[in-house]
């Protein structure tokens, strides 16, 4: 394939571009973990996923958090359900692939030497030495690389064919325009069980007797002391010497890490149009549009046109000035106008879906590798980084060693001048910050005594000892008095706050009125559409659908809805339905994003469908 890739180098033409190529299974993904002895993490109808692949990916897909959002914490690990999310990933993945298999897909090695050289193109032409150098990076030998790419074609493949299946009519495409934009007004009523509170009184015996039918509602699951000592890189950092022969062979072979795409420096201004505007609308901004185009060309100030006319405001302050961009950064039209001019040229009036624009380039930036003297600090404090953190696994390999010739992890620190600290008792849902989240597993599978080899955490390395465990246990009655109390007060309130909402709704249904001193207790939520928030209420998902289909002859929707712990009487004022003139000018346009949603939607169900009569294996001790 290489050779072949290489004698062609020269004559490819890519037209296209494949959208579906994910570049997390291209670096970090399967081929490389087939063919050796490694732990299988789960089965996929009969086929293994390794558990080196899942946690190679995993800590990358932490690692892209990170660099995304800068108040990332473990605290977002659990809510994301980022191991499970992973895990399903690599699960639909097989699946998928072991469909393709059944329908025939096949990649050609032409299609695959298309698709590579168009990920490693520079100045039009395939960059072996680039590709060598990105492999060699990613420790990942051409056959391994390729087969990774191959998967994802099939893939994309497959999905393309699925999704050509999925069509929609016109009666479809109207009734879900008309669905969506229907707006609906709501007389409503809440009782809140805080209002319910007030003379609750409790029964003789009625907290024990609720504490011996809730007993598993107040476990308390099994609590684990740990000692524990941290190697961080940082504090070895000043210690780590890096020489310039070895920040320059780093340069040489990892160049295209130091790649600078073409860049463009541009101004414009912009001329807004709503998604909603008339044809008469647009052709009166164009108007305006080509004025201002007149007085540039004529060679007025560009930047103070820019600050007189654009509505764009944020850049207008600046004379229109929106820095420099490489390709994909700005929406296609505009990308591609602003990619065509030279230095100093403006554009035609360019439009977007922001309205029309004028563009103005000011400055080119050819793509090449950035100079050595601006990345050299860069590299030396990755190298250092490196070598500090391999000095830190030596240095926990070590004393993991003595700890477990001393069976005691705080003799094995001190002989390397470390001291263990020692975590208060923990749950597995209290989990001490003193851990990553992602260790959790490795953790608790330790029992009592046990220490931990070497766990690698972002900023270094970590060894634990289990000093003490405590086994769950239901607490006795007095231990969690208060609790139950203020537990059952509120359900008693519940049960209150409900009976009075469906007596007031029977009311309403059978004789249309209700007691005096309700009338003011009635609210108003003005017109909304689906898929908002109620106003005065919220989002209310599991009832949108029922408040929707509410007639005027049927307007009490006919059961107390709990939304947010409170519950609801709603009935129907109005409805406005949406006018088909509009849907008319965009029926085209919603067409094809209805049929785009509904294709993703079969497609989903399509997977789940396969998920659910998979044959699926999960060794959750190793999760």
């Amino acid at each position: 394939m290489l050779n072949f890739m290489r004698r062609h180098a020269r004559s490819w033409l890519i037209k296209a571009a494949f959208m579906i190529i994910i570049i997390v299974f291209i670096f970090w993904g399967v081929g490389s973990f087939r063919t050796r002895r490694i732990p299988v993490l789960a089965y996929v109808n009969d086929e293994p996923i390794y558990y080196p692949q899942f946690i190679t990916l995993y800590r990358q897909v932490i690692e892209n958090y990170r660099r995304r959002f800068k108040n990332f914490n473990e605290d977002w690990v659990k809510k994301l359900n980022l191991k499970q999310t992973v895990l399903n990933q690599l699960i639909e993945r097989k699946l998928l692939m072991q469909e393709a298999k059944k329908a025939g897909l096949v990649v050609t090695d032409m299609e695959l030497a298309q698709t590579i050289q168009k990920l490693f193109q520079k100045e039009g032409q395939f960059d072996y030495r680039w590709y060598k150098e990105v492999l060699a990076r990613y420790h990942y030998t051409p056959e391994e690389f390729e087969e990774n790419i191959r998967e994802d074609l099939i893939i994309s493949k497959l999905t393309d064919m699925i999704q050509s299946l999925v069509h929609v009519s016109e009666v479809e495409a109207y009734e879900t325009y008309r669905w969506l934009n229907q707006k609906i007004n709501l007389d409503f009523m809440v009782f809140d069980p805080k209002d319910f509170k007030k003379g609750i009184e409790i029964e003789k015996n009625a907290l024990k007797k609720y504490f011996e039918q809730h007993q598993k509602d107040y476990l308390i699951p099994p609590q684990f002391k740990v000692a524990y000592v941290k190697i961080p890189y940082q504090e070895l950092i000043r210690e780590v010497q890096i020489s310039e022969e070895e920040v320059k062979e780093y340069y040489e072979t990892n160049k295209d890490e130091f790649f600078e795409p073409k860049k463009v420096c541009a101004r414009h201004i912009l001329f807004r149009i709503s998604s909603k505007a008339s044809k008469e609308e647009v052709e009166k901004i164009k108007k305006k549009a080509e004025a201002v185009l007149a007085k540039v060309k004529k060679g007025e100030d560009f930047a103070k046109l820019a600050q007189k006319y654009s509505e764009d405001r944020a850049s207008a302050k600046m004379g229109g000035d929106l820095g420099c961009f490489s390709e994909g950064k700005m929406v296609k039209p505009f990308e591609k106008a602003a990619f065509s001019l030279k230095k100093n040229e403006v554009s035609d009036l360019v439009r977007t879906p922001f309205g029309f624009h004028i563009i103005k380039v000011y400055e080119i930036k050819k793509e090449g590798i950035k100079p050595f003297n601006l990345v050299k600090n860069k590299i030396i404090n990755k190298l250092k980084k490196e070598k500090a953190t391999e000095k830190a696994l030596k240095i926990a390999n070590r004393i993991y060693a003595q700890a477990i010739l001393e069976e005691d992890l705080n003799k094995g620190a001190k002989n390397y001048k470390k001291k263990t600290k020692e975590t208060d008792y923990f749950s597995e849902k209290k989990w001490p910050p003193e851990f990553p989240l992602e260790l959790k597993g490795e953790i608790l599978s330790l029992k009592k005594g046990e220490i931990s080899a070497p766990l690698e955490m972002s900023n270094g390395y970590l060894l634990v000892q289990i000093k003490d465990v405590k086994k769950e246990r239901i607490p006795s009655f007095n231990e969690v008095k208060d609790q139950v109390k203020n537990k059952w007060i509120i359900e008693q309130a519940q049960k209150k706050a409900k009976k009075k909402a469906e007596e007031i709704l029977n009311l309403l249904q059978k004789k249309g009125r209700i007691p005096h001193d309700y009338q003011k207790n009635i609210q108003e939520t003005g017109f909304f559409s689906p898929q908002k928030p109620i106003p005065k209420v919220g989002f209310a998902p599991k009832v949108e659908k029922e408040l929707f289909l509410l007639t005027l002859n049927q307007p009490y929707l006919d059961y107390v809805p709990e939304i947010k712990d409170k519950f609801y009487i709603f009935k129907l004022k109005a409805r406005q339905e949406p006018d088909k003139t509009e849907y008319q000018k965009d029926k085209e346009m919603f067409k094809k994003s209805l049929l785009t949603r509904q294709r993703l939607i079969i497609f989903n169900a399509w997977v789940n469908s396969l998920r659910q009569k998979a044959k699926v294996e999960i060794k959750q001790e190793m999760l």
